[in-house]
């Protein structure tokens, strides 16, 4: 896959042919007014429109600053490899800051001070918290800086978004789990991750609706929640299975959380593990079967859709409101193929 820049209205019309029309509507409610629904996409592209996506090309001396939740994680640092591909193919500079997690919004509120004062002509930010890192957004428009919001939600109006629809992926999530249990079903437990992103938000809630609307058979034995941090992860699934050691099933919203090899052995390539997140680890684990299947997060697509959202609103036009990235499933069989490898750092 090669990215390279276009004219400004090219690239915006391929991935718009996939949607419907953006509303003008001030007063709509926000796209996160109901975790427990679908987004509102403006545009979905599909895989392959993704594969050939081409940037716009930037305005003369365009300076973008990109904010990420975290520098630490193979997840971030696909984001990062594709928003300064992106850039670089748009011909725009690209400065990056690092908060500290999750529990960081105080420090983007620092950081975006920062990137205001050093000059940049657009953010686009991945925040730590739904709510907390709403000033961010509003400290950035009041000085009439554009902000696309990648990867997790903030709750506000005045930012374009480009994310997976993490709801729908939780219900994909539960399908999976049913297809691979089969009809007899079966208890597991569900890993839920960070309880202040919406993107573990929806992903458990979409799971949670999908068992209880078609799945019967299925039973969720328990389903903490934890930062994105394996000791935690870890620490959460011993809990739980300390209370059902028999299970049929594991599912959690980000493999790195509770990763395969860390399971003990009773568990380990004996219980199906669904998760989420094509990286080299999860790669092996799908290799070794302590893993079954995994969907793809689109790390660098949130980069490089992200930045090419960017560029067009500063080419003055106006892209989708809501651009839901595809949720692609692989297997073992899938390994090496065009859409896997695009979930990787080059």
């Amino acid at each position: 896959m090669k990215i390279r820049a276009v004219g400004a209205g090219l690239a915006a019309g391929a991935l718009l042919a996939s949607g419907c029309s953006a509303s003008d509507e001030k007063d709509e409610p926000t796209a996160i007014a109901d975790l427990g629904s679908s987004l509102e996409c403006d545009a979905s592209p599909t895989e392959q429109e993704l594969l050939d996506y081409e940037v716009p090309e930037a305005p003369s001396g365009t300076k973008l600053t990109l904010m990420q939740v975290s520098s630490a994680g193979y997840y971030y640092q696909a984001i990062s490899q594709g928003a300064a591909e992106a850039a670089k193919a748009a011909g725009a500079d690209l400065t990056e800051f690092s908060a500290d997690g999750y529990a960081s919004p105080d420090q983007q509120l620092q950081q975006v001070g920062d990137a205001l004062v050093q000059g940049t002509d657009g953010i686009v930010m991945a925040p730590s918290d739904i709510k907390g890192s709403v000033p961010v957004v509003t400290q950035a428009t009041d000085d009439d800086v554009p902000v696309v919001n990648i990867s997790s939600e903030v709750d506000s109006d005045d930012v374009y978004m480009v994310m997976q629809d993490d709801y729908a992926f939780g219900q994909r999530a539960a399908d999976r789990v049913a297809e691979v249990v089969g009809e007899a079903g079966g208890t597991g437990i569900l890993i839920a991750g960070p309880s202040n992103a919406t993107w573990s938000q929806r992903r458990t809630q979409g799971f949670e609706d999908r068992i209880a609307e078609k799945y019967p058979k299925l039973e969720i034995a328990a389903a903490p929640t934890q930062l994105v941090d394996p000791a935690e992860g870890l620490r959460s699934f011993e809990d739980a299975v300390q209370a059902t050691p028999d299970i049929d099933w594991i599912f959690s919203v980000h493999y790195f959380i509770l990763p395969p090899d860390s399971l003990p052995s009773d568990y380990r390539g004996k219980v199906p593990y669904v998760s989420a997140g094509y990286e080299p680890d999860s790669v092996k684990a799908l290799e070794d079967g302590s893993m079954d299947s995994v969907f793809g997060l689109a790390p660098r697509w949130m980069g490089i859709i992200g930045v090419g959202r960017m560029v067009e609103v500063l080419n003055g036009e106006e892209p989708p409101k809501v651009t839901c990235l595809p949720i692609p499933l692989f297997t073992k069989d899938d390994i090496d193929s065009p859409v896997a490898n695009a979930e990787l750092i080059p």
